[in-house]
């Protein structure tokens, strides 16, 4: 008997939920043949067959959450030294055990500053990590170790009215905290308990899925981190949308959609060259701008399991018709559910395009550790005034989101004013 344990499923990420079963008990199987899909936040990841045989029995259902290592499938037939096999996971007295012989060494490591939005960012200290928890307090061997590796001073980790014993996940949580920019001194903010809502009327209720909890915690994490500010302009498109459905059969013919958000991935591109401080990224521990050298343009999908936003790498280097045309090879991948996790990192800009769905106006969130957002709304006729009359014209709204910290309102109007001059005189984007 043949066992299938769950492989990794990419750095940092600890968990998946498994959304489809691709076999059933007793099919035959092939070596590398899909298995189950399981979700993690962002990406359907596939499980393929470390060999062939028979399929003798499925050990989870559709919605249960797995880790590496669990135990999912059997299978009859094939070599048992399949690699399949997950290692066994060492007890913790053993861990501690091999911990204990190795010389102890204490680093210097640096605690990320706290931030606290609209108020001055002071760099913290080095502070000495102290691999013993406060007294009174007991930690596990794994507590210690991880507490080591990753810079957590176990002192700080509070258990007020709880165990007097700091657990593993009680230091992942406490750095989780701190990564978030969270005030974590002694107290985690309370949330409020619902009411019962059924004592009003039937309710019914739904999980989240993995791609709608890591909507939430980046969301979190941005309104709670990232001081916003908001500037708007209309865009008249009249004659770009003339341009537009002019040539988009002859891209359509190389397989590609020349569709508006195509052509603003190229022109915001291009204001990034001009206005690198739009693709940075800001460090409050060091009080640090990190200006990147590279561009690549996310770009948010609408899909049935959620809000994706796969990156566009150096568009600024690339024509628009190269553009559409690897636009719509992503977004077929995404809706597809093949979508890697590779094609999600790295992104240094988003634009978030809702014309399609017909919303007027848009106040988008920075995504982080992105530093600005660009929101664009339905497009509308309007009458404006030109050369002494009223003339109908095709005007789109756009917003531009930012970073309050690095970015003024200045820069940022500056910024907004380039994009709609690059929109609505194509002479200048090659200026």
């Amino acid at each position: 008997m043949i066992e299938f344990k769950l492989p990794s499923l990419g750095e940092g990420i600890e968990k998946g939920t498994i959304i489809s079963i691709l076999v059933k008990e007793g099919d035959t199987i092939e070596a590398e043949q899909s298995l189950i899909e399981v979700e993690t936040d962002k990406v359907v990841v596939e499980v393929p067959a470390e060999q062939g045989g028979t399929i003798a029995a499925i050990l989870v259902n559709i919605g249960d959450e797995i880790g590496e290592g669990t135990l999912f499938m059997q299978l009859n037939g094939g070599n048992s030294s399949s690699t399949g096999e997950a290692e066994p996971i060492k007890e913790e007295k053993q861990v501690a055990k091999e911990e204990e012989s190795k010389p102890k060494v204490e680093p210097v490591i640096e605690e990320p500053a706290k931030v606290a939005v609209a108020q001055p960012v002071v760099a913290s200290p080095p502070i000495k990590i102290d691999s013993e928890p406060k007294k009174g307090f007991r930690a596990s061997p794994l507590a210690r170790k991880m507490a080591k590796e990753i810079g957590v001073n176990l002192a700080n980790i509070s258990l007020e009215g709880r165990s007097k014993r700091i657990s593993l996940q009680d230091v992942k949580t406490h750095a989780k905290q701190l990564n978030e920019g969270r005030n974590i001194g002694g107290a985690t903010p309370i949330t409020p308990d619902l009411p019962d809502f059924s004592k009003w009327g039937d309710i019914s209720k739904e999980s989240l899925s993995g791609i709608s909890k890591a909507t939430s915690e980046n969301m979190s994490t941005s309104w709670s981190t990232i001081p916003h500010a908001w500037l708007q302009e209309k865009v008249d498109i009249t004659a770009l949308e003339a341009k537009r459905q002019e040539h988009k059969f002859a891209i359509k013919e190389q397989g590609g959609s020349l569709t508006i958000t195509s052509i603003l991935v190229k022109v915001v591109a291009k204001a990034l060259e001009s206005y690198p401080i739009f693709n940075a990224s800001f460090n409050p521990s060091a009080n640090e701008i990190i200006y990147k050298e590279y561009i690549n343009i996310g770009v948010a999908v609408d899909t049935d399991r959620g809000l994706l936003v796969p990156g566009l790498r150096s568009p600024n280097q690339k024509s628009i018709s190269e553009i559409a045309i690897e636009l719509t090879e992503v977004s077929t991948k995404v809706k597809g559910k093949k979508i890697s996790k590779e094609d999600l990192e790295g992104i240094t800009f988003t634009i978030s395009n809702l014309g399609g769905i017909g919303t007027t106006a848009i106040f988008p969130l920075v995504t982080f550790p992105q530093v600005a957002i660009l929101g664009v709304a339905a497009s509308k006729k309007e009458a404006v005034w030109i050369d002494g009359e009223f003339k109908p014209r095709l005007l789109m709204p756009i917003t531009i989101g930012f970073d309050h910290r690095i970015i003024n309102g200045a820069d940022a109007a500056r910024f907004i004013k380039h994009i709609k001059g690059l929109l609505e005189d194509w002479f200048l984007i090659n200026l």
